[in-house]
């Protein structure tokens, strides 16, 4: 039975202009956008983005945001500008006609981005046709001097000297204007922080992106910067970066098929050094455009520093979505929206950085609408879809690394072929002139000196080409040991996260077999329980021991080749370095080596292969119940092939065809980089032998991996 019924109201805290301001967009720049976007969404066609007395700050400091878009009327001041969270633009998407633009704002607290440039507002904004500016003044030190009187008072005693945020009064009045003009300018004063010339160029530079390049609309949106102490920046329009002079450029679209009812993607796929644009059903994020431009060095040139490379962003219904992160001084200190930078830790995998690239994902706000802004414009809302768009975007920069890739070993191969072909041009060569010297029996003595002189340069261009060529070869040798080291760094890794679970398994059990000979065995019956413990003892330190040498073995090099038993190398794995893991986690690891003989490789690299396949597995089987992996060896004619599986939960069928790439990984959250399959297939690839998923011999879910290494290469 319900006693006393009655209702309750939330209110809100005088402190709500700071939580939805300052402390929420943290950056000044992205506030300033806020301001700007919503000019945008107010059909104007021109902004003027005014900054004066910046530096020093004084009592004239100001920024002033003025357009010529639709304006207001009392009515919206009161009923929309005034409330928070208001539901205006998210009823209505689309601002009034003939614009008709998809609005950008949509959560009703963009303009709570003033209390980041400074403590005061003076808003005046008219619809045409009317004869008044309404003008409204917001003082955020008055907001900031009730928090803090409120902060010296006890509510409890005295409960009617609490404001809220609503109490708050903020002046509006009117001055009389002409009929024709409309618009909205925003004038703040007080300003929190001095804008040195950087900031004012990041400024710019950051409002450039606005609008998304190449952009042809109708009606066009125009940004102008007036900056009288910064004069490189006074009168300057805002213009779009240049994108001329691409060394490769595409754009992807996207089709709706009428009969089948889906949308369709195109996407990029490298396929035997060709780049090839193919077509897919739409994946869960939704249809999207994709256009990316790559710049290689000669390419870059034609920028300025002003109009730097800085990777992909995203827009929606043509103006930027992608949030603006806080401006770092150092590029490497930037947010990397997309991960694009974060790939390329290391050289040898020659991926393209943000500093390459220039690109956008045209999304839009009717075909993906889980693609959504956080409300602190730092980031997006991390969900399947977003993650999924991620995933598509670093998959095709990645086919352009692949293409690029083969251009550049394409080369390095005909520029090897050419050094050896030049080497036995100039043997020939020099050959011919000796035959002409011999024969050349009524040749003057000035001839002779001449084609003396001709062979003993040839000589020399000989041993030069013939030494450059040896130079090549070493080079590419060197760059393949560097590789291997890095393999091996990426694999000890892995293993040293397993070693710290072995050590501290241990060492437990030695602590406590100690402690149970020296504490609780009495003198008389020291020596048969003592046996017992010290064998414990033993078999720890045994295994400890097998862990050691197993890291040791990184120290040697791994480009020899020798030849070792299958079997036994499979057994180390299976028996020494993983049985600890495999009991930690309850794994049924099993393993089948049909016939032991021998196989010429590097046995460190033979064993990493297969450590990276348990290393899958096992983080594959963290929600498995019954838990298995199996390995099976056996020969076929003149291959050795080796079959791996788990009964984990299996590979997506939309990611078969990545599951190789470098840095595709489904198991990010576990600290998966995306390497290890990677690593398995160029070492492969190396001696000619290769890895494929194959149909699961688990079931009804898993995966199989098979391996086949040439016997003879």
């Amino acid at each position: 039975m319900e006693n006393n019924p009655s209702t309750l109201r939330f209110k809100f805290d005088v402190s709500t202009f700071r939580l939805l301001g300052r402390e929420l967009i943290t950056d000044r720049i992205t506030a300033l956008f806020e301001l700007v976007k919503n000019c945008y969404d107010a059909n104007a066609e021109k902004v003027d983005v005014t900054f004066e007395h910046l530096n020093p700050l004084s009592n004239q400091s100001r920024i002033i945001i003025e357009d010529n878009g639709m304006g207001m009327a009392f009515a919206d001041i009161r009923d929309k500008w005034m409330v928070i969270g208001t539901s205006s633009k998210r009823r209505k998407r689309v601002s009034p006609a003939p614009y008709n633009r998809v609005v950008a704002g949509k959560k009703g607290v963009g303009r709570f981005a003033v209390d980041k440039l400074g403590g005061k507002l003076v808003m005046k904004t008219k619809k045409k046709g009317s004869s008044v500016w309404h003008c409204l003044e917001t003082d955020w030190t008055k907001y900031s001097e009730e928090e803090d009187r409120q902060l010296k008072l006890n509510f409890e005693d005295s409960p009617e000297e609490q404001k809220l945020f609503t109490d708050i009064d903020n002046k509006y009045w009117t001055e009389p204007a002409e009929i024709g003009v409309q618009g909205t300018r925003l004038e703040i004063s007080a300003l929190n922080d001095v804008w040195l010339e950087r900031d004012v160029i990041r400024a710019y530079r950051e409002l450039s992106k606005i609008v998304r390049p190449t952009q042809n609309v109708k009606y066009p949106f125009g940004i102008c910067f007036h900056v009288p102490e910064y004069k490189d920046y006074d009168n300057k329009s805002v213009e779009s970066v240049v994108l001329a002079k691409a060394t490769l450029s595409f754009i992807l679209h996207y089709r709706y098929d009428e009969n089948e009812g889906k949308y369709y993607q195109e996407y990029l796929k490298e396929e035997k050094g060709k780049l090839l644009v193919k077509e897919k059903e739409a994946e869960v994020f939704g249809p999207i455009g994709f256009t990316i431009y790559y710049y290689d060095q000669e390419g870059k040139k034609h920028f300025t520093k002003e109009d730097r490379i800085d990777g992909v962003k995203v827009y929606r219904d043509s103006i930027i979505a992608t949030p603006f992160a806080e401006y770092k001084s150092s590029r490497d200190e930037q947010k990397d929206l997309f991960g694009i930078d974060k790939r390329r830790w290391s050289g040898f995998f020659e991926k393209l950085s943000t500093r390459d690239i220039i690109g956008w994902v045209d999304i839009k706000d009717e075909l993906n609408p889980e693609i959504k802004d956080s409300t602190n414009r730092q980031d997006f809302v991390d969900n399947k879809e977003w993650t999924a768009l991620k995933a598509f975007v670093i998959d095709q920069i990645h086919q352009i690394e692949l293409y690029l890739k083969h251009e550049k070993d394409s080369k390095k191969q005909k520029n090897a072929e050419r050094l050896k072909k030049a080497d036995g041009d100039i043997e020939n060569i020099k050959q011919k002139i000796n035959r002409i010297k011999s024969q050349a029996f009524f040749a003057s003595p000035e001839v002779e000196a001449e084609l003396e002189e001709i062979t003993s340069r040839l000589g020399s261009i000989k041993e030069s080409v013939s030494a450059s060529s040896k130079d090549y070869e070493k080079l590419e040798e060197d760059k393949r040991q560097q590789e291997n080291i890095m393999f091996s760094l990426v694999s000890l890794q892995a293993y040293a996260g397993q070693i710290s679970h072995i050590l501290r398994i241990s060492i437990g059990i030695i602590k406590r077999s100690a402690e149970f000979v020296a504490k609780w065995i009495p003198l008389g019956q020291k020596y048969d329980k003592s046996v017992k413990h010290a064998r414990r003892v033993f078999d720890e330190m045994n295994n400890l021991s097998k862990a050691m040498n197993f890291m040791l073995s990184y120290a040697e090099d791994d480009s020899t080749f020798e030849f070792f038993s299958i079997k036994e190398a499979i057994e180390e794995l299976f028996e020494d370095r993983y049985r600890f893991l495999f009991e930690e986690e309850s794994i049924k690891a099993e393993y089948v080596v049909e016939d032991d003989f021998e196989l010429s490789y590097n046995k460190k690299a033979f064993q990493d292969m297969f450590g990276n396949l348990i290393d899958n597995s096992v983080k594959a089987l963290r929600n498995t119940e019954i838990k298995r992996i199996k390995c099976s060896v056996y020969r076929d004619k003149d291959n050795l092939v080796m079959l791996f599986s788990d009964n984990g939960p299996g590979i997506p069928e939309e990611s078969r065809d990545r599951i190789f790439d470098v840095f595709y990984t489904t198991t990010a959250d576990l600290g998966g980089a995306g390497l290890g399959l990677y690593i398995i297939r160029t070492r492969l690839d190396s001696i000619k032998g290769t890895i494929t998923l194959e149909p699961n011999e688990f079931k009804p879910t898993g995966a199989t991996f098979k391996i086949v290494i040439p016997l003879i290469h």
